[in-house]
């Protein structure tokens, strides 16, 4: 053989060393890019894992991401990152604007890890390279909460009155049973697990129920199944008392996220336990045909009558009496309006009953989530902030219509009428006061204020405690006076505040606890946090 084919030779020996180096080199890059991705895939997934842990338990989250991480074989934690911060998720930003590192209220956590791949065959020549991952994960902290106390004043004889005719049943309950249903309480949706049994309702969900319209037999008879003794007697009574008025129950409940759950399924941990007189005086503002009128002149003294004659509007957006939802979320109370018809002896001799037509007109009030923290070690039920706006009042002396009452699209005028119609005299009057609060009242729930089910009064700031006395201090008088009488236009004018201003303080009594009856006061709001609920983490970035 020559030499130049040995030569020859050699050199294909070498080109196919170095081609089968090149197949293995390519080979091994290949094989190690896989394991790569495999373990940046795995790196994420332990990462997620982490950041959904930890945001059950924010202020352990460093603890926890650390663990969950190791579990997973990530044990280098000198590069670990946990940050956390607040989360709101408002499609108005930019993603990368949605977290907010070491934001309050705390929400979410972020953990990040980077560390050197593993190479299997490359490691000869070629560095591993870093390979991360980062995961976001968010809690939206839930808040239950219900704005209008229910039936604040026991006071049996208006309970009796208004609530039976609200409801449209004939309720007639002692103190001690009035004070046993408002003592007694029920889970939110043990009651409506309940009520769709008895309505023999075919819903999938909460959400379903609530467009139900069951009647007020139906909510008394649901109830009865969920307590017993004196008060289960008491709401048996108002469940065979008749059918009743309907009641839309999505005006009474807004569940939010938890609408959806289904019927009979309950929800662990999810605190609301409302009394049962909240929940039937709230029913009987929201019911069907609830423009009544009733007799609540019960011994107040000085004063010959009175008539109440309720009208109430439907909630405005948002309207209802209990909900469940996170920050932002509204409750809203229905437009109420009163009138009252008082007649009074007068002093003004031959001169007979003064007739005192006086209206009152109060907007709905509003109650907005602004904050909410989750339960932890040294909060263990959490806590919530409220921002509440008293609706606006107004009252005024002047004669209003049954279509007035009810027409709430239209403003309600002031208009001088007669008070006082007798042979030697006449009186002609009017007035207005209104009381409005401009900003939102901040009211704060701790942990025991939960605990202790505390409510809490947003009150109008200014607000005179004396409405009535008011308005009869703005009182404008118009006198006409034929001869034999024998007084004076400023004597009559004398003797007609002498007879006005000693039932101011009665009347008030008899108002406040009229709208007590219905949840409402006069220039306030109240509310009341039942519990805070933080589960089911979520990844949002």
């Amino acid at each position: 053989m020559s030499r130049f084919a040995q030569d020859e030779r050699g050199n294909m020996a070498i080109l196919f060393a170095l081609a089968f180096s090149l197949i293995g080199a390519v080979a091994a890059i290949g094989v190690d890019s896989a394991a790569l991705y495999h373990e940046r895939r795995m790196m994420q997934g332990a990462v997620d894992l982490a950041a959904l842990t930890a945001a059950n338990q924010p202020l352990n989250a460093q603890a926890i991401a650390e663990t969950v991480l190791a579990d997973a074989g990530f044990v280098d934690a000198s590069r670990l990152v946990v940050t956390t911060g607040h989360y709101a998720p408002d499609p108005a930003r930019s993603p990368a604007e949605r977290f907010v590192p070491n934001g309050v209220p705390v929400n979410a956590v972020k953990v990040g890890v980077e560390r050197p791949g593993r190479l299997y065959f490359g490691t000869s020549f070629m560095q591993a390279p870093l390979i991360g991952a980062e995961g976001l994960a968010m809690v939206e902290p839930l808040v239950s909460y219900s704005l209008g106390s229910g039936l604040a004043s026991l006071d049996k004889g208006i309970a009796n009155r208004l609530l039976g005719s609200l409801l449209g049943t004939g309720i007639s309950l002692s103190l001690v049973q009035y004070e046993g249903l408002a003592r007694v309480r029920v889970g939110a949706l043990d009651f409506l697990d309940a009520l769709a049994f008895e309505m023999q309702f075919a819903a999938l969900t909460y959400d379903d129920l609530l467009h139900a319209r069951p009647n007020a037999g139906q909510i008394a008879r649901a109830l009865a199944t969920l307590v017993g003794g004196a008060e289960k007697t008491a709401l048996t009574t108002i469940g065979l008392a008749g059918s009743g008025s309907r009641v839309s129950l999505n005006k009474l409940f807004d569940l939010g996220p938890l609408g959806g759950l289904a019927v009979q399924s309950g929800s662990p941990g999810f605190g609301a336990d409302l009394s049962v007189l909240d929940i039937l005086s709230a029913a009987a503002m929201l019911a069907d045909g609830n423009r009544q009128a009733a007799d609540i002149d019960a011994g107040l003294p000085g004063i010959a009558g009175v008539t109440a004659t309720l009208a109430v509007g439907e909630p405005a957006q948002g309207g209802g009496w209990f909900a469940v939802g996170s920050t932002g979320t509204v409750l809203r109370t229905a437009q109420v309006r009163l009138r009252l018809k008082v007649s009074v002896a007068s002093a003004i001799r031959n001169s007979g009953l003064i007739q005192l037509p006086i209206w009152m007109d109060i907007a709905h009030s509003e109650a907005q989530v602004t904050a909410i923290t989750c339960p932890s070690q040294s909060n263990p039920l959490g806590s919530a902030e409220i921002a509440v706006l008293p609706g606006v009042v107004r009252a005024a002396i002047g004669e209003v219509s049954d279509a007035q009452l009810r027409s709430f699209g239209v403003p309600l005028t002031v208009v001088r009428t007669t008070i006082l119609d007798a042979l030697l005299v006449k009186v002609v009057a009017s007035a207005q006061i209104q009381m409005a609060q401009s900003r939102m009242i901040s009211l704060g729930f701790t942990s025991n204020d939960i605990e202790a089910a505390k409510t809490k009064t947003a009150k109008t700031t200014g607000l005179v405690t004396a409405l009535l006395l008011s308005l009869f201090n703005t009182l404008d008088v118009r006198v006409t006076t034929l001869l034999g009488l024998g007084l004076t236009v400023s004597e009559v004018i004398s003797l007609l505040d002498a007879d006005l201003t000693p039932l101011a303080a009665p009347l008030d009594t008899a108002l406040d606890a009229l709208l007590a009856a219905l949840g409402l006061g006069v220039g306030e709001a109240d509310v009341r946090v039942y519990g805070v609920r933080c589960s089911n983490p979520v990844l949002v970035g």
